[in-house]
């Protein structure tokens, strides 16, 4: 057998093939790749965990008097509209034929209160959507309440149509109720927020 040649003085270490690995550098290397392993757990974990917004969620409604909160009637199925705002499914029964105001309301509470003296139905779920104050009743496409919808046609059969609202977003009706009313809706202040009268269905919108 050749015996092995020797290492010159003038032999870089690391080039030489028996050179040893300094102990002290592969420790180092390991805890470069333990942290940074860490690191990703971390931010992986941390986008699990986070709130995810919502694109598609489900409405109950209930029938309401002043009395209080009625049986279930139907649901409205509420998404992100491709392009911007919001679409609202509407699947309803037992309300009666004709045009009816249907809007979205500040607070998410169905439960009736009392106005003048007098109980009111749903009147808990407060007054149209109306977070820059506008204070006016214009309608969907308007500037007016940012919970003014599109009025629903009901036929005998009840009311199962899809309608846009472009100025809403989800996070805007997280938490909030849907009003049905009894009377129709001009988009007006004339009268009173459209004409549409008490009312007579609600829902509360989930908040996640």
């Amino acid at each position: 057998m050749n015996a092995q040649a020797p290492l010159s003085a003038g032999t870089p270490a690391a080039a030489h093939p028996f050179t040893h690995v300094d102990g002290s550098k592969r420790t180092e290397d390991k805890m470069k790749h333990l942290i940074r392993a860490a690191a990703f757990f971390c931010a992986a974990v941390q986008l699990s965990s986070s709130p995810v917004a919502a694109t598609e969620v489900s409405v109950d409604v209930h029938s309401v008097t002043a009395s209080g909160v009625g049986d279930k009637i139907g649901t409205v199925e509420i998404s992100d509209k491709s392009g911007g705002g919001l679409e609202f499914k509407v699947d309803v029964t037992g309300i009666p034929a004709g045009e009816h105001g249907f809007h979205l309301h500040a607070n998410g509470d169905c439960a009736p209160g009392e106005k003048e003296g007098k109980a009111q139905a749903a009147l808990s779920a407060g007054a149209h959507y109306d977070p820059a104050a506008a204070k006016s009743h214009k309608g969907p496409m308007g500037q007016g309440h940012k919970g003014d919808l599109p009025f629903l046609t009901a036929t005998d059969k009840g009311v199962n149509v899809v309608v846009t609202a472009p100025n809403l977003k989800m996070a805007d009706v997280l938490g909030r109720a849907l009003v049905i009313h009894e009377g129709g809706d001009n988009y007006t202040d004339h009268p009173e927020n459209g004409g549409g009268k008490g009312r007579i269905a609600c829902g509360v919108v989930p908040k996640s």
